[in-house]
């Protein structure tokens, strides 16, 4: 249920279109994903198996059959289950530059029988109706992903309140660049000039209500996050071009409590571990930066990204720390040696967001090129690749492609903005749940505060929006 905005004639519009869209996708979810015996080896034998078949395999691929293609050519695997755009068999079929065309010297396969090759692999390479899918098993235990509750949540106790007029039910001053959710108090911190305020429940207004504020003399605030215990706020931010810093507050008492960083550029990302020890920050000298938060000794200086790290985010634990970049290149570190543990390839354009499942099993990455991946943390695989929010440009210059912010909810099920302006839910193995709402303005960050199991959305246009998570 949506807690404030009135409903414009086309908020309405829009709506309706999303409880059509639902309808619609419903019964695609209820229809079999293709397998290989009805759907896929007729096309196969029509442009494929005279040249990769058991007699005349070239390149050591065989063709003929599910376990066969399964098996891979001479160059390794061509199939991955739940990975169509990075199949080297798609790649071959759609021409990719960096592959060789296949058929050979012939045009490329109706566009209907890429889809079918492409649904197959996502369905979890099925050999015939009823096989056994392919797809790694993604359950979720709500009591795995369960930290321990701090005996005295950390809210804000007499912070200092702006003294002048307050905007609308529900507006903040300007766009939500940064927002962050207490993993524990119904509150949220928010992005302003040179300043985070932070919100509680709803007030008599139907809007968010104003807790408190805090300065950032230092600059432009690029990104906000708790501690895992709720009791640090941790500020990121600076002037471009100039210098960057990393702020952390106490939540109970508003007062500064360290100062980490010494950039010559605003701090992009930021994030301290479980235990308090490790602050990380993210570039655009393109480096992570590993910190004592306690000394504010430089700890790690890890040059392996190759372009601004965009985003930084520790496991559950605090063991681990992920890290995306404005290339699409994704890796994971130990937090206490520095060392590389994944490099994790499968975005195309920027990382936007990084999201730990509450267990640390998973980690979601989400991108510009409109997808999200589901990767698993036991061996660094990528689970599922999900176009979460891909739509056709409007115009010339429009963008409608980009999953713009993503978060797991204490059950598991994970969430995501993207600049098509809806907000989805998605099931834990990554299959859609639900079109929650269609957006008006451009949504910027997502934040699941699940103290009152509610989903806070906040948009370029300054605007907060909070809904129901069900």
């Amino acid at each position: 249920m949506k807690l404030i905005l009135p409903m414009s004639r086309h908020r309405m519009e829009r709506v309706v279109c999303a409880l059509l869209v639902a309808v619609v996708g419903a019964a695609t979810l209820a229809a079999e994903a293709p397998n290989f015996e009805q759907h896929v080896s007729p096309i196969f034998k029509q442009h494929c198996v005279a040249c990769h078949n058991p007699d005349d395999a070239e390149a050591g691929l065989d063709l003929s059959t599910a376990q066969a293609a399964l098996a891979g050519s001479s160059g390794g695997d061509v199939v991955k289950a739940g990975l169509p755009d990075s199949s080297p068999l798609v790649l071959t079929m759609t021409h990719h530059e960096d592959y060789p065309e296949m058929p050979p010297n012939k045009p490329m396969l109706a566009a209907k029988e890429i889809k079918v090759v492409q649904d197959w692999i996502a369905g979890g390479l099925l050999a015939s109706a009823g096989g056994q899918s392919q797809l790694r098993e993604m359950t979720f235990e709500i009591a795995a992903g369960s930290s321990q509750r701090p005996e005295q949540v950390a809210f804000p106790v007499g912070w200092p309140v702006p003294a002048s007029p307050q905007p609308n039910a529900g507006k903040i001053a300007s766009p939500a660049i940064a927002m962050a959710a207490s993993p524990w108090a119904n509150l949220i911190a928010v992005s302003g000039h040179r300043s985070v305020s932070l919100y509680g429940d709803k007030d008599s207004d139907g809007g968010a209500k104003l807790i408190g504020s805090l300065d950032f003399p230092e600059g432009d605030v690029q990104d906000l996050r708790f501690s895992a215990n709720g009791q640090l706020l941790l500020v990121a931010g600076g002037i471009a071009a100039k210098t960057g810093k990393v702020a952390i507050f106490d939540v109970a008492t508003g007062k500064r409590v360290a100062t980490l960083g010494e950039e010559y550029d605003a701090v992009l990302s930021a994030d301290i571990s479980a235990d308090h020890r490790y602050v990380a920050l993210g570039t655009t000298s393109k480096l992570v930066k590993i910190y004592a938060a306690e000394s504010g000794e430089l700890l790690h200086r890890i040059k392996k990204h190759t372009d601004w790290v965009s985003v930084v985010r520790f496991s559950p634990d605090g063991q681990q720390l992920a890290s995306g970049d404005r290339n699409g290149g994704v890796f994971v570190w130990e937090a206490e040696s520095g060392g590389i543990v994944y490099s994790l390839d499968e975005h195309k354009q920027k990382v936007t967001a990084l999201s730990w499942r509450p267990d640390g099993a998973v980690l979601a990455s989400a991108g510009e090129d409109g997808t999200f991946v589901l990767w698993d943390m036991k061996d660094g695989w990528a689970t599922r690749a999900v176009k979460a929010h891909v739509e056709k440009a409007l115009t010339r210059y429009s963008r409608r492609t980009g999953v713009l912010d993503i978060t797991f909810a204490a059950d598991g099920t994970l969430l995501t903005i993207g600049r098509d302006r809806w907000l989805r839910s998605w099931k834990v193995d990554g299959q859609p749940l639900k079109k929650l709402a269609a957006l008006e303005g451009l949504p910027l960050r997502l934040g699941y505060v699940s103290a009152a199991n509610r989903i806070v959305v906040g948009d370029f246009d300054g605007q907060l929006t909070w809904y129901d998570h069900q």
